[in-house]
């Protein structure tokens, strides 16, 4: 069975501004101090290992699935703190109903009933949910290899230890996971047959994310409220997380808060289980979670790490050296708010000032469409059942069209773009927008190609790698063999059209 390729990388992430001023940069930080020892920094910068715990034997220290080896392999682009170049992305195996004589996926209840009893046998996590991550490494690497080998049928099985047994395996399927964004696999007989389904997501900077964490549940209801009267396109809604809390944190809003957002990121990139989140099981496991004594990380180590992430200020904007140099990236600002861009790039919200964001979900279009964790299984208990005495299913459906605006603060810094890293620029990341920004993608279009430069200018100027970039991190660190080139700020090489 071949896989097959999505094909072509359209559209993306709306990237629109209105006027910000080049003074205190930082504003809306209240609790950072600079000579502050931040314990949590060598949490950040920790190896860890498999069966490697600080206080007990019992627990098992890295995996038994994972995706790094440290917080800041992945997230080190502009400093530590910052984002992920595409080798570190993460992987995400989705499974999609049968579909019909159109070929539209079928969304009724036999259809999604027979989809999750087929999909549990792939992975135990498909239980309640149409989405696991597919992890890159296990500490148990042969015997996930030779589970990945049953789902995709690959003709063989490295069994080579470490991060590059998995990418080898990655090479053999024709590397579709790093040149397609998304790819599908047709499984099951004619009669049972349902897709699986591998896209991507790009690690997203941490940077001021103490700062967004104090955002107030009102100010973004406000803006959801703004735009629901106007008569424009752009109509976003307010992610409500699992907790029931406004979303602030991940591509789609997954996370409420810092807390959680690291607590679950241990447990699931490092499979470091925690007081607040299970680590991730393999996938062949019969139990629901990997089962242990006592937790990978503990709690107040978890606090240390949450205070240090926190403490990280946002990338100040570059400063103009002229005041002609001033003048043009303010015309490119006006052209980002003449065509509407702003809409959704709001610069202030709150406490957050020149954030970029408005922290709401909005619909890009069928070709940035990903079903991913789009369908969520819920089991009414036989006593509250509607026929007495059965369980009965109920199917939650989300709008796979749907992406958080992702904050612009520091964007110069954080190339690649897009919640899968399909643009390498800031005109790519633009080109590849739908939906509800398909106006302002329109009107960038008829820009003369002077004003399109300062556009691109101004956006570059989101991010001041003058301010230091990364550290050139040893293979041991990061483990990813050789990184991408790297200017001597820091920032990735990559040209601007």
């Amino acid at each position: 069975m071949s896989i097959k390729s999505r094909g072509n990388l359209l559209r993306g992430v709306l990237f629109g501004l209105v006027l910000i001023s080049q003074t205190a940069t930082t504003e809306g930080r209240i609790f950072q101090d600079e000579e502050h020892n931040r314990p949590g920094e060598d949490l950040f910068k920790k190896v860890w290992k498999p069966n490697q715990t600080d206080k007990s034997n019992s627990a098992d220290g890295l995996g038994p699935m994972f995706n790094g080896i440290s917080c800041v392999a992945c997230h080190n682009q502009g400093g530590i703190g910052g984002s992920g170049d595409n080798i570190a992305n993460v992987q995400i195996l989705t499974v999609l109903p049968r579909q019909d004589s159109r070929r539209n996926f079928r969304l009724d209840q036999i259809a999604l009933e027979m989809l999750f009893k087929q999909a549990v046998k792939l992975h135990p996590d498909f239980e309640f949910q149409n989405s696991v991550i597919l992890h890159r490494s296990s500490v148990q690497n042969e015997a996930y290899g030779r589970w990945l080998k049953d789902i995709f049928e690959f003709k063989s099985v490295t069994k080579a230890t470490g991060f590059e047994s998995n990418r080898k395996l990655v090479e053999e399927r024709g590397r579709l996971l790093f040149e397609t964004p998304i790819h599908r696999v047709k499984k099951g007989s004619a009669k049972d047959r349902y897709t699986i389904q591998i896209s991507r997501r790009n690690t997203p900077s941490l940077f001021g994310v103490g700062i967004i964490d104090m955002i107030s549940d009102q100010d973004i209801l406000a803006l959801e409220s703004a735009q629901k009267k106007t008569d424009g396109p752009v109509k976003g809604v307010a992610s409500i997380s699992a907790d029931g809390e406004i979303g602030k944190f991940g591509w789609r809003g997954e996370q409420s808060s810092v807390a959680k957002f690291t607590a679950q990121a241990c447990a699931i990139e490092l499979g470091l289980s925690n007081v607040d989140h299970p680590q991730a099981r393999l996938p062949f496991s019969k139990s629901r979670y990997s089962i242990q004594k006592s937790h990978d990380i503990s709690k107040s180590q978890i606090k240390e790490l949450v205070e240090f992430v926190n403490s990280l200020d946002p990338k100040p904007i570059r400063r103009s050296k002229t005041h002609s140099e001033l003048q043009l990236l303010q015309k490119g600002q006006e052209q980002f708010h003449t065509i509407g861009c702003a809409n959704c790039h709001v610069q202030t919200v709150g406490i957050a000032k020149n954030v970029f964001s408005d922290f709401l979900l909005h619909d890009m279009g069928p070709e940035l469409a990903d079903a991913s964790h789009s369908i969520r299984k819920k089991t009414h208990s036989p006593a509250h059942s509607p026929v007495y005495g059965r369980s009965k299913a109920e199917f939650e459906i989300q709008n796979p069209q749907r992406w958080q605006t992702p904050p612009l603060w520091g964007a110069a810094l954080s190339a690649p773009y897009m919640h899968d890293g399909r643009a390498d620029s800031f005109h790519d990341a633009i080109l590849v927008h739908g939906g509800e920004a398909a106006s302002s993608v329109d009107k960038y279009q008829r820009l003369t190609p002077f004003d399109r430069k300062l556009v691109l200018e101004f956006l570059q100027s989101l991010g001041d790698d003058s301010t230091g970039g990364n550290e050139e991190l040893p293979p041991e660190t990061h483990g990813w063999g050789t990184p991408p080139p790297r200017s001597r700020q820091g920032r990735l090489v990559r040209k601007q059209p």
